[in-house]
C-alpha cells in the first residue's frame, strides 16, 4: 500500500479518510443524481423540494433519506450551510414517510439450496469464467462478505491451512480505521467446497499477488483489474435468473444474508456467527436470526 505524504495532508484529506471508499462513492453518486436533475451546490430549498417530489415517484423512503444525507454532506464539505434541515423540507419528508412508509426493502437470502443451484449453473460456463464465478459465490457466501469487502480481497490476505483458509479483511464498512479482521472458512466435504473453489481459481488465474476477483470477458479472458461491487450484484442476479428465480428480490447482499440465515437454521449461536459476519453487536445480526428462528417454528396441527 502506498503511504500518504503526511506533510502534504490537509484537514480535508483527514476528514475524507474517515469515510470508507464505498461510502465516498455512494455520496458522489447521489450528488450526481441531484446535479443531473437540475440541482446545484449550494442548493436552494425549492431545488431540494422538487428533487424529493421527483424521487418519491419511484424510490423508497430510505433511498430518499440516504440521498439527502449525501446532499447535506456535500454542502458541508464545500463550506456552505446545508439547506437539508430547512423546516419546509422536514415537513415534506414527514409527508413522504407517511405516504410511502419507512419499511426497508428486504432482499431474499441465498440459502444453501439456492447457492448450490447457482453453483451448478456457474460451473457450466467457460472454464475461466466458471472458476472465477464459483469461487466468488462460495467465498462470498461462506465468509459472509459484503460486496465491497469481497472485491477488495487480495491473494496476500489469504492464509492456506490444512483445515481451511483464513482471510484478513484489512478494512470494511464497520472497520474504517483498518484494524483488520480475520475470517476463517473451513474445508467442506465433497466438491462443493469454498476452499477448493478458491484454490482452483488461483491455479487458473495464476494469482499470487493483487486483487483476487477479476472480470472475465465473453472470450473467457481474465482482465487485469478488480471487479466492482456492482459487478458482483449483476453476477448474482444473472445466476439467480438462470436458476429460474426472480432476480429482482435478490442482490449481492443476498450472499451475506444467506450465510447468516443458514447459520441460524443450523443452530450456530450468535457469537459464532459474528466471528464470520463481523457484526459488532447482535442488534444488526438479529434480523437474520429472526428469519432463521421463524422457520424453525413447528406446526401445531
Amino acid at each position: 500500500m502506498i503511504q500518504a505524504d503526511r506533510s502534504a495532508m490537509t484537514e480535508a484529506d483527514y476528514l475524507e479518510a474517515t469515510r470508507a471508499e464505498s461510502t465516498r462513492h455512494e455520496y458522489a453518486k447521489d450528488l450526481r443524481y441531484f446535479i443531473d436533475s437540475g440541482g446545484s451546490i449550494p442548493a436552494t430549498v425549492d431545488q431540494i423540494v422538487e428533487h424529493i417530489t421527483s424521487m418519491a415517484q419511484t424510490l423508497a423512503t430510505g433511498t430518499i433519506e440516504k440521498r439527502l444525507v449525501s446532499l447535506h454532506v456535500a454542502h458541508l464539505e464545500q463550506g456552505y450551510p446545508s439547506p437539508v434541515h430547512d423546516p419546509r423540507i422536514k415537513q415534506l419528508m414527514q409527508g413522504v414517510r407517511r405516504s410511502l412508509g419507512v419499511a426497508q426493502r428486504q432482499v431474499k437470502a441465498i440459502e444453501k439450496e439456492v447457492l448450490l443451484d447457482m453453483w451448478s449453473v456457474a460451473s457450466k460456463g467457460l472454464p475461466n469464467w466458471a472458476a472465477r464465478t464459483t469461487a466468488l459465490l462460495a467465498v462470498g457466501w461462506a465468509g459472509a462478505f459484503r460486496r465491497s469487502e469481497l472485491v477488495s480481497l487480495t491473494w496476500e490476505s489469504v492464509t492456506w491451512l490444512e483445515s481451511g483458509i483464513e482471510i484478513l479483511l484489512k478494512s470494511s464498512k464497520v472497520d474504517q480505521a483498518g484494524a483488520g479482521f480475520v475470517k476463517f472458512i473451513p474445508q467442506a466435504y465433497g466438491d462443493r467446497c469454498p476452499v477448493k473453489a478458491l484454490k482452483l481459481w488461483q491455479e487458473v488465474s495464476g494469482g499470487e499477488t493483487g486483487v483476487i476477483f477479476r472480470p472475465v470477458n465473453r472470450h473467457d479472458q481474465i482482465i487485469d483489474k478488480g471487479l466492482t461491487p456492482h459487478a458482483v450484484a449483476q453476477i448474482v442476479k444473472r445466476l439467480i435468473e438462470e436458476t429460474g428465480r426472480d432476480p429482482k428480490v435478490y442482490s449481492g447482499h443476498s450472499l451475506r444474508a444467506g450465510f447468516a440465515t443458514a447459520g441460524t437454521l443450523a443452530g450456530l449461536p450468535s457469537y459464532q456467527l459474528m466471528q464470520i459476519t463481523g457484526h459488532k453487536s447482535e442488534v444488526t445480526l438479529q434480523k437474520y436470526v429472526r428469519i432463521g428462528k421463524r422457520r424453525q417454528i413447528p406446526s401445531l396441527l
